[in-house]
């Protein structure tokens, strides 16, 4: 997992996906439309959502195998708790098309939690299992980007 500010988020990434990147995060707005906007095919892809948080305990913890999740928030707060994969049950089987393993919670302790704000993004990679959605402070509605990028694109893999 990296946490950083969004305008040292590129120092993590490498490779052709970063003009499509930084060319997406300078369009990020607080009217921008909820979908799907490409950056690089397959390669990279962005998602803007917005979506009420939840308690932790409504939220699902995830992990995916191909992509790595570039997370920021554009309007409110979301926390987001990090676990180690390999100390969970998966709760079903692996999805191929949507490349997302669920995992019960199976009294799992977080390795950290972090508050998704304005102005920051955090980087999942694929060992680092998450449960985003979830309500930080009082703020109830989150608006956010998920930029899916194949793992081998950022640093530290």
């Amino acid at each position: 997992m990296i946490h950083t500010k969004i305008e040292k988020l590129m120092r993590y990434l490498r490779g052709e996906v970063c003009p499509g990147i930084e060319a997406f995060l300078k369009t990020i707005s607080a009217d921008m439309a909820d979908g799907e906007y490409e950056i690089l095919g397959t390669e990279a892809f962005a998602r803007v959502q917005t979506y009420d948080t939840v308690s932790p305990e409504e939220g699902r913890i995830e992990a995916h195998d191909v992509y790595a999740d570039i997370q920021g928030t554009i309007c409110g707060a979301e926390g987001i708790s990090v676990y180690d994969r390999e100390c969970l049950r998966p709760s079903e089987p692996y999805n191929e098309g949507k490349d997302v393993q669920h995992y019960g919670p199976d009294g799992a302790v977080p390795l950290a939690r972090i508050s998704n704000l304005p102005g920051y993004a955090t980087v999942l990679l694929p060992r680092d299992a998450h449960r985003p959605k979830e309500r930080a402070g009082d703020i109830k509605e989150v608006k956010k980007f998920v930029i899916k990028v194949k793992a081998g694109y950022v640093d530290g893999l």
